[in-house]
């Protein structure tokens, strides 16, 4: 599968996302304060910032190359996990969706043992809990739970 339209699309579909999300970290949640340090906006704005300038660079990329962009099976599997995630994240909440994506791509698709699989999930749960839920104070989506508890 192939497109020549998705070379210059997708890169102004990130710009435009990556300007809402840096002027909704920066205005609506914070960056930074002066007693308490880093505001729950001060990772999405930076990722943000960072988003915008990898889709210029694209967007620039996209007018210098002519072939049309190729498309393969496994590449598009990341996309369906992508989409899989945000579904996900409405029904059981982002953190289990985050450790379930990482399970199941580390076992069937990377076909790792248990044991590299549950040290990456302790690292990842490390920092998702610790550094974003705690340190930065991130309030995740808990999907249905959030109507139990």
């Amino acid at each position: 599968m192939t497109s020549t339209k998705t070379k210059r699309l997708t890169p102004i579909i990130f710009i435009v996302m990556g300007l809402v999300f840096a002027y909704l970290g920066f205005n609506e949640f914070g960056f930074w304060s002066e007693v308490d340090g880093p505001l729950p906006g001060f990772f999405p704005s930076i990722m943000a910032i960072v988003m915008v300038f990898a889709g210029i660079v694209s967007l620039i990329q996209s007018f210098k190359d002519t072939k049309a962009a190729e498309y393969n099976g496994p590449e598009l599997l990341v996309v369906a996990g992508g989409i899989g995630i945000f579904v996900s994240t409405f029904i059981i909440g982002l953190v289990p969706t985050i450790f379930l994506y990482i399970i199941l791509w580390l076992k069937l698709y990377e076909k790792a043992p248990w044991k590299p699989t549950l040290v990456v999930l302790g690292v990842a749960a490390a920092i998702t809990i610790g550094v974003f839920g705690m340190w930065l104070g991130i309030q995740f989506p808990m999907g249905v739970f959030e109507n139990i508890l």
